[in-house]
Formats: C-alpha cells, sequence, structure tokens
C-alpha cells in the first residue's frame, strides 16, 4: 500500500474512544482558537509564499506533501488534517508510514505550541527517522558556498548548500569536518546540453531534490573534481534549531519540487528550510526577485546577524599552485619533468639530478607533483585509471622520504571574498556620441547578474565573465536596442605548460549591427571563440578564434550568415575598483565580394564603491566611431 493510500485511509478510520475524540477535538478547538495555521513556522514548514500574483500557496508540488487535498492552498485545512492524522492508530500500518513518522518536524511544532496544555500525546516510535536523525545530527549549520564553475551551467553561478557539524570527537576533543553531513537541493537533470538545460531550468521543467550527503562527497565533487573553493559560514541557530531543521528535512526529502533556475533553486531552498527551522530566521523577504547564490551569501552577511564564522576550504587547484609558487626555478624544471612523464609514459623515472637534491627539495617536488596529479587528473584517480596507479608509485617514492609534507596555508585576501562582492543587479545610465555627426543618444541598461570584467573585482574570479539577461538601450531620434544579452560567459584562464587550458567565450542574444555593407538592423547573434590566455600579475592578454552566426530578417542578402577571425584581448586591473581592457576584432564573412569587418575598442570602469562605478568606452568600426561614458548602480 503506498503512502497515498495510506493517508486515505486514515482519513476515512473512524477514532471510536470517547477520550480520543475529544483530545482531537478539544486541539482543533484551540488552534483555530489561536490561529495558529497563520503562524509563521506553520507557513514555513508547508513552504507558503507568495506567488508572482501575489497569491499564497505552498511551493512544494508533490501532492504527498499534504494531508489534506486542499493543503496546498488552505494551511487551516492542512493543519486540521495534520491533527487528525496525528491520533490514527498504528495498526494495520506499517510504522514509519505513520504521519508522526513522515512528519516530525510538524508533530514537534504542534507539541510546542500547544506544552501548555495538559495533553496526552499518542508519540510513536519511529525507527528510520530516528536511524536518520541519529546519523547526522549535529551541534551547529554552515551555509556552503562552493564558487563558480563555468563548465557546468547548473553551477555558473555558484552553488549553496548545508552542512550540519557534528560535535567534537570524544576521543580526542577534535572536529572532523569530512564527516560531517551535507544537506543539499538540486535539479534532476536529463540532459547535459546547455541551451536545454536552460530552458528547461528557466521554465521549472526539471524536478529538484533535497538530500543529505556526506559532507567528504561534496568536497570530492566541488574541491577535487572540479577545482572549486569553499566557503563555509557558520550561523548562530540554537540546537533545538539544528533539530528541527534535521526534522524537516526528512519531510521534504524523498519529495520532488519544480525546480526553477533563477527563482526556486539551490540557494533559495537552503534559506528556506533554515526559516521553517528557526521562525526567527527571515531572509528569503531580503532577496530580490532572482536568486543567486553569491548574493544569499552576500545577503546573509551584510543584512542579518545569522553569521557567526567563516572559514576557506581551498580547491586542490589551489593547493597546488601554492606549493607551485613556493618551488624554486630547478625544482619546478623537476615538476614538468615528471609532468612530461605522465602524460606520455606508463613509468615514472626519477632523473640524477633530482636523486642528488637534499630530502627537503625532493618532498617539495614530490609534494607539489602529487597535487598537481589530483588536480589535473582527478576522474582518472577517482576511477582509478592508469594516473592514478602511476600517482600510487610517487606515494610509494614520497613515503621512503622522512621530511614531513609542508602544511599549505592560504588565507584569501578580503578582495577574493564572496561575501564582500558588490551586488549582483546592474543599472547604468548615461551617452553614447557617434563621432562625426551630431547625434547623441542618451544610453541606459539593467543587468540582472552578475559580472563582467571590468566590474570591481571584490568577491568574483578576475579570469571570468557570467552575465545573465544584459540589455542596453539608446534613445535618441527613437528608443533603439543597443544589446540583449541572454547569457554572455567569458573564462580567460592563463595558460601554462603544466595547465594548458584554452580561454573561450560565449555570448547569445540580440544586437544592432553596424556594418558598411548594409543599414544598421537588429540581429540575432551567437558567438563562440576559443583560444589561450597569458597571465603576468594583473595582466592578461587573449588570443582567440571567434565565430559569430547572425540572424536578421530584414538584412539585404542572406537572413543567416555568419564569419570568423581573429580576436585579441589585453586587460589589466590597476586595483580591484579600477580596471580596463582593449581588443582588436578582424571576422572574414561569408558574403562574397563585400568588405571584411575590423573593429577596435577600448574601455574602463573606475568605481568609487563596489555599488557605484563609472565607465568610459571607445569604439571604432573603421567605418563609424562611438564613445560612451555610463554611470553604473548595482544594487
Amino acid at each position: 500500500m503506498n503512502f497515498r493510500a495510506v493517508l486515505i485511509l486514515l482519513t476515512l478510520i473512524p477514532l471510536f474512544s470517547p477520550a480520543s475524540t475529544d483530545s482531537i477535538n478539544g486541539i482543533m478547538r484551540e488552534v483555530e482558537t489561536r490561529q495558529l495555521s497563520q503562524e509563521r513556522q506553520w507557513l514555513k514548514l508547508l513552504h507558503f509564499e507568495k506567488d508572482f500574483f501575489q497569491s499564497r500557496q505552498s511551493q512544494m508540488d508533490s501532492p504527498l506533501f499534504f494531508l489534506s487535498q486542499d493543503g496546498k492552498k488552505n494551511p487551516q485545512a492542512e493543519l486540521l488534517a495534520t491533527i487528525q492524522a496525528f491520533f490514527a492508530p498504528v495498526a494495520g500500518m506499517d510504522v514509519n508510514d505513520h504521519p508522526q513518522c513522515r512528519f516530525p518536524a510538524r508533530y514537534r511544532w504542534l507539541k510546542n505550541q500547544l506544552k501548555d496544555m495538559a495533553l496526552s500525546w499518542p508519540d510513536v516510535d519511529c525507527p528510520r527517522f530516528k536511524a536518520f536523525f541519529e546519523g547526522i545530527r549535529g551541534e551547529s549549520v554552515s551555509l556552503v558556498f562552493s564558487s563558480y564553475y563555468l563548465n557546468n551551467p547548473s553551477s555558473a553561478f555558484g552553488h549553496t548548500f548545508l552542512r550540519i557539524n557534528k560535535a567534537a570527537s570524544l576521543r580526542d576533543g577534535k572536529r572532523y569536518e569530512l564527516l560531517d553531513y551535507g544537506i543539499n537541493y538540486a535539479a534532476e537533470t536529463d540532459t547535459n546540453n546547455a541551451f536545454l538545460y536552460g530552458f528547461k531550468g528557466l521554465f521549472g521543467l526539471f524536478p529538484g531534490k533535497f538530500r543529505s550527503i556526506p559532507y567528504y562527497y561534496k568536497v570530492r565533487e566541488y574541491n577535487n573534481a572540479e577545482s572549486r573553493d569553499l566557503w563555509e559560514y557558520e550561523l548562530s541557530l540554537p540546537q533545538s534549531s539544528v533539530d528541527m531543521l534535521i526534522a524537516h528535512i526528512w519531510e521534504v526529502g524523498p519529495l520532488a519540487t519544480d525546480y526553477w533556475y533563477l527563482t526556486e533553486n539551490c540557494s533559495y531552498h537552503m534559506l528556506s528550510v533554515l526559516e521553517a527551522a528557526d521562525p526567527s530566521v527571515q531572509i528569503l523577504d531580503k532577496l530580490d526577485q532572482f536568486v543567486i547564490p553569491a548574493d544569499t551569501v552576500r545577503v546573509l552577511w551584510n543584512k542579518t546577524e545569522l553569521i557567526k564564522s567563516y572559514s576557506f576550504r581551498p580547491s586542490v587547484r589551489q593547493v597546488y599552485l601554492e606549493r607551485w609558487r613556493l618551488l624554486s626555478a630547478e625544482e619546478r624544471e623537476e615538476l614538468e619533468a615528471l609532468a612530461e612523464q605522465l602524460r606520455t609514459r606508463d613509468e615514472i623515472t626519477y632523473s640524477q639530478n633530482f636523486l642528488t637534491k637534499d630530502p627537503v627539495s625532493q618532498a617539495r617536488i614530490l609534494d607539489t607533483f602529487i597535487d598537481y596529479v589530483d588536480f589535473r587528473y582527478s576522474q582518472q584517480v577517482q576511477e582509478a585509471g592508469r594516473e592514478e596507479q602511476l600517482k600510487l608509485r610517487v606515494l610509494a617514492k614520497r613515503s621512503e622520504n622522512p621530511v614531513a609534507p609542508e602544511a599549505v596555508v592560504i588565507i584569501p585576501k578580503l578582495e577574493e571574498q564572496p561575501h564582500l562582492a558588490h551586488p549582483s543587479g546592474r543599472w547604468g545610465v548615461g551617452a553614447l556620441k557617434q563621432l562625426g555627426d551630431d547625434e547623441t543618444s542618451i544610453l541606459f541598461s539593467h543587468r540582472f547578474a552578475l559580472h563582467d570584467r571590468l566590474d570591481p573585482s571584490w568577491g568574483y574570479p578576475k579570469a571570468s565573465q557570467i552575465s545573465f539577461l544584459d540589455m542596453d538601450f539608446s534613445s535618441g531620434k527613437k528608443l533603439e536596442i543597443e544589446n540583449i544579452s541572454a547569457f554572455e560567459l567569458v573564462s580567460a584562464g592563463a595558460w601554462s605548460r603544466l595547465i594548458p587550458e584554452n580561454s573561450w567565450r560565449f555570448k547569445l542574444g540580440v544586437e544592432r549591427t553596424r556594418n558598411e555593407n548594409f543599414q544598421p538592423t537588429h540581429e540575432g547573434i551567437v558567438r563562440l571563440g576559443s583560444g589561450w590566455t597569458l597571465q603576468k600579475g594583473h595582466f592578461d592578454f587573449s588570443a582567440q578564434l571567434l565565430g559569430e552566426v547572425h540572424y536578421g530578417p530584414h538584412l539585404p542578402h542572406d537572413k543567416l550568415w555568419g564569419g570568423v577571425g581573429p580576436y585579441l584581448e589585453a586587460h589589466f586591473e590597476v586595483n580591484p575598483f579600477w580596471l580596463m581592457q582593449a581588443h582588436i576584432f578582424y571576422r572574414r564573412d561569408s558574403y562574397v565580394g563585400v568588405q571584411d569587418y575590423l573593429r577596435t575598442g577600448i574601455e574602463s570602469q573606475w568605481s568609487f564603491t563596489k555599488n557605484l562605478g563609472i565607465r568610459l568606452q571607445y569604439r571604432n568600426e573603421r567605418f563609424l566611431e562611438r564613445t560612451s561614458l555610463q554611470l553604473f548602480k548595482y544594487y
């Protein structure tokens, strides 16, 4: 018998015991008198929120979450059905299917609300829930922010999840974080296609589920496999709220809800279960309409008193790079020789120069190489592939060295901390001037999220740009769309011999195209480029092959056309508040017998604060020169 059938049966079981009937009737009268169905925590336990049309209903989508047929829209009906179900006899069903066992957080809440009444509660023993509760129970909760990962569309804006922090070991008094449990909410995806993922995620077509996962799994996934830093923010919650959180996760865990990429996403639901666990927590009403993981961390830091402390867990890439920085020039040469053998051979041999080095130097080289293998070949290592076998041989060699590994201590700078980042939304207003004529237009813009490479770099990856719904309009003789970017991503990770990463860029949107071969028009555009970036200090230079596909229904030539050519860009950070970049782009178009396209440009932004900046831009398209000045306000 499934759970829904059990619930229907429960509503039909007559409770013949006069004492039981009197108790239930008394409780129902009391909850109606006190209007407990309108209590904030009850509404939060049911996940009642106002929707786009300002009507209130539960955001839980599975009918198994409700004991009343009208429970999704009627918290009073759900409360009365819940009370009746809690007093139902256990006989004739699996005890774990009893409503008290399915909804332990509701049961705790109801007993606490009516603790002043002399009631005999029919407590049911729930073995499955008890095992779950005792298995993950801890003394505190942390919100964990996993940094941006552009190679996966679901993680491009970062990711947040909760960690239940266990008490220190009774044996030695130490905390073992890897033995904690993570509480995660994520989409149950059925595609790796970025376009399909974006469409289904934007329109709530994926089911989302809560899961409890050992923390070491999350560390392996984010820190190791995806080289993402983890920022851990311990929250000030009493033990009763921590216990209530675990009980509520049990309630929502088996059930799917519609996953909305921009609203009801991982960050939103991490905050929603916190609010359900503790009625004093109020965060959701401080967020914007679109919920970005980085914004939730910033709001927690700036607008609440919830954050007790925070810590940083660097990715395996960060650890490797820190070890590499500590090597001498000769030691780096030995490291490169080992890396080359790993790439091309099935055996690792050590040069005479390595063997004659002192044990300290050998230890530094081997420790760095081991971290390099874990970073560059994380998947192969986890799958026990060839690289794992070679790593084991290196570990055996390292075990012969008596020198203890040097501890890697990475203390992030203030400008690298995500809770200090600028807000992701941005308004802009300014002027656009076409040189050579008297036309000056008012220029205004709006971006929903997140960051481009001229924004203040506090809290964001310096080599990345992630823009969503970035729109620019000009108003001169008439209102014109200059640019609408659905998505624009830039990854400008530095190339090196040991980390031969590609840099790339992608854009999907609409642009006002100016070209000497035809009149200005609006076109849909897909832009994709790939190449390499070299970095020296705060300066980087990118060289890419950039291709574009245009669609313009009013073009005098083909409606669908494209072009390809070299794109060069230089980027310089004077400081986190003053950045500049210049580019040149030559494109050979698919038209025959027309002039090739050439564009150069330079732009710079200086920010007064993390919330206010001014940007100057100059662009020369050979047949047209334009300059613009805009004031940006981040919100």
